[in-house]
């Protein structure tokens, strides 16, 4: 967890895949899965929205991570076409649009680590703990996660920011996460709310040291 005493320098937020095709009705997986699927991804935006926010005020990095395919990417043997590089589905849903200052990547995996340049932002950086959001808790929120385990990382995943194409396979992930990489549950499961308020009391006390 990069250590006891919070560094929001030293954190970073991961969106990953909230772009239009995910979550938004005639978006080619959102359609997938269907009306009730679609209502829990829009209902994870307010809390990503906030969180990262929080982000910004506080000095953690905002990095979105987000699939944009070209025809013969790999893992469009497995999915549809989805979140096409230039097309509408594939861009970020209006209420999260990145802003000056954060990083944007554009991922042809599940995992964020395997097709861009994360982990050496991450290292140039400073940054030692990542906190997960975004679609799906089980794919690649999960697969982001077993990388950035393995790398050394340390990992928050925020429960409310979280989703999956269902409610079983949402705590699936979160089961997994627990029982495979989380060291410290009790502080690895957060909400948005817990988050933000947590940057804000350690960037206070570092201002007043």
């Amino acid at each position: 967890m990069g250590g006891s005493v919070l560094d929001p320098r030293r954190c970073a937020v991961i969106v990953i895949d909230m772009a239009n095709d995910f979550v938004l009705p005639g978006g080619v997986l959102a359609d997938a899965g269907g009306p009730e699927y679609q209502e829990r991804a829009k209902a994870v935006i307010p809390p990503i929205s906030r969180l990262v926010e929080a982000a910004r005020e506080t000095g953690v990095t905002v990095i979105y991570a987000t699939d944009c395919h070209d025809q013969g990417d790999a893992e469009l043997r497995k999915w549809p076409p989805h979140s096409m590089r230039g097309t509408p589905g594939g861009e970020i849903v209006a209420e999260l649009k990145p802003r000056a200052g954060d990083v944007v990547l554009e991922k042809q995996t599940y995992s964020v680590f395997q097709s861009t340049e994360i982990e050496r932002i991450l290292r140039e950086r400073g940054i030692d703990t990542l906190y997960v959001t975004g679609l799906h808790t089980d794919c690649c929120a999960r697969h982001t996660s077993g990388d950035a385990f393995q790398k050394g990382f340390g990992l928050v995943w925020v429960t409310d920011t979280l989703q999956a194409f269902t409610e079983e396979a949402h705590q699936g992930g979160l089961d997994y996460f627990k029982a495979w990489y989380a060291t410290d549950p009790d502080r690895q499961f957060q909400t948005a709310e817990q988050a933000a308020r947590a940057w804000r009391e350690a960037a206070l006390a570092g201002a007043d040291a």
